[in-house]
């Protein structure tokens, strides 16, 4: 694979270089999650067994959709700055929030279901 190298006009670097560190948070957000839910299952492994597998595939499969999100939006973001345009997100975020509270309504169902 080629690396690209652009002009260094204006704020280019700036730019890719924060669209980067994003991509940075998200992944490092995906991660923990990925690994709550491992934990998650680990930790309820002798009770209640079936609550702490659906808590750990939540929180899994939530992270590997954020990391998902997060591999798209930067390729779009970076293409779009390379144009001079920035897009905005707005249903990402939105599907993000939601898929978190989803898994946050099935973590407290978890824990009240196990005390």
């Amino acid at each position: 694979m080629a690396l690209e190298v652009v002009e260094n006009r204006g704020s280019t670097a700036r730019d890719h270089l924060a669209n980067e560190r994003t991509f940075l948070a998200w992944v490092r957000t995906a991660l923990g999650l990925v690994g709550l839910g491992v934990l998650l299952e680990r930790l309820g492994a002798g009770s209640n067994q079936g609550i702490a597998v659906a808590a750990g595939v939540g929180f899994i499969s939530f992270g590997g959709l954020t990391l998902i999100y997060a591999v798209s939006r930067y390729l779009w973001v970076a293409k779009n700055l390379e144009r001079g345009m920035f897009p905005v997100a707005i249903r990402g975020p939105i599907v993000i929030a939601f898929g978190a509270l989803l898994v946050a309504a099935g973590a407290m169902l978890y824990v009240l279901l196990l005390h």
